[in-house]
């Protein structure tokens, strides 16, 4: 069977909320499938994963920047992630971070959100073949197309009259690769252009 650009998306129904009931937590059972999903892609049942924006979420090495409630591995700011984190390096990042700038106000008390910024911090924590998973409200864009490629997108609902959520899975490919995306990329949009 020819791979279809339909065969990366898959939807889920999942139940929620999580028992400790955290604002702009995960729905039950999310962490724990994407994470899998990750190592499944990977084909790497030990890969190692960053829990960036972890809120109350358990897997992995957990950064936040809030601390209390939810106690992080380490409490830091990710737009400055590289400062705090030292050498160590991931298979697997899942980042959830505010859908706003408004959330963050609001129901995090925290700055606002650069994506781009805090995207390339991860980047420089993510091993070339890395997933970065970005788990949000809406379809986000490809931090950096030089080096990422998207690999599959979950869309998971949880009840009726509410926003779904996508989990976008990022492979990075690293800088090496540039000529060969740049050039999967113009040979579709010549392939657009003759039709």
């Amino acid at each position: 069977m020819k791979h279809s650009q339909q065969s990366k998306n898959d939807a889920w129904f999942l139940p929620r909320p999580k028992k400790h009931k955290y604002k702009g937590g995960m729905p039950k059972y999310a962490e724990e499938w994407i994470i899998k999903e990750a190592k499944i892609i990977l084909k790497n049942s030990n890969a190692n994963v960053l829990n960036l924006f972890c809120g109350m979420n358990q897997q992995g090495f957990r950064v936040d920047i809030k601390n209390g409630e939810v106690n992080p591995d380490l409490q830091c700011d990710a737009h400055e992630l590289t400062k705090h984190i030292g050498k160590r390096r991931f298979d697997i990042i899942l980042a959830d971070p505010p859908y706003s700038n408004e959330e963050s106000k609001e129901l995090y008390g925290t700055p606002k959100i650069n994506y781009k910024k805090w995207t390339s911090e991860a980047t420089k924590v993510l091993h070339n073949g890395g997933l970065l998973i970005v788990y949000h409200k809406y379809i986000m864009p490809n931090p950096d197309i030089k080096i990422y490629r998207v690999v599959k997108r979950i869309f998971i609902g949880t009840r009726t009259y509410h926003l779904p959520r996508v989990a976008i899975f990022f492979k990075k490919f690293g800088e090496q690769n540039t000529k060969n995306i740049y050039y999967y990329i113009n040979k579709r949009k010549i392939k657009r252009r003759k039709k």
